[in-house]
């Protein structure tokens, strides 16, 4: 116990104060905040990204405007895992399997069909849901058999189809026109 009385044990007891208690400031400084008589020294606050699975799904629902359960479809997990993601809950493997890996995949895939239609969100969710001339799958259905790379490759045959024939250059070959022999 103290020896002394302090201005607070007379505020606590009830007693009127002798003189008023004049109203600290409080000084922020960058690192070191002074409250009443202590001296406080607070860490810097550096702002933490999202996490990575985080962040990709919610560039994929922007990118192409879908839902939460149409993006489930396409990843082969349920909406409410989606929902439990983009919160930022973690994924556990054994419930969700390689869901890491088929985010990861899809994101990359979109994120081109993304730049390729000018980062149009509605004509990339379309280009990814048109089956291609050739009598593909659609960019979405590769996806949802875990094969990126095709996936890619449909809506590139979405954007631009493909010429039928003879393969043509811009500068179709003329007899005699050769500059090097064949064997060079």
């Amino acid at each position: 116990m103290l020896d002394y009385r302090t201005v607070y044990d007379e505020a606590l007891y009830g007693e009127s104060l002798a003189r008023p208690v004049p109203h600290r400031l409080l000084d922020t400084s960058p690192r070191l905040w002074t409250v009443g008589y202590w001296q406080l020294q607070v860490p810097e606050t550096r702002p933490r990204p999202a996490p990575d699975l985080q962040r990709m799904v919610s560039e994929l629902r922007a990118w192409t405007d879908w839902s939460s359960r149409c993006l489930a479809d396409v990843l082969h997990t349920t909406h409410t895992t989606i929902l439990n993601v983009e919160t930022g809950r973690p994924v556990l493997p054994s419930h969700s399997g390689p869901l890491r890996r088929r985010i990861a995949d899809a994101h990359d895939v979109i994120d081109r069909v993304h730049t390729l239609v000018d980062r149009n969100p509605a004509t990339t969710a379309d280009v990814m849901q048109t089956q291609p001339s050739s009598g593909r799958p659609s960019a979405m259905d590769e996806l949802r058999q875990g094969n990126p790379a095709r996936a890619y490759l449909a809506a590139i045959d979405v954007v631009q189809p493909r010429q039928a024939g003879l393969l043509v250059g811009r500068r179709p070959r003329q007899p005699g026109g050769s500059n090097a022999a064949l064997h060079d």
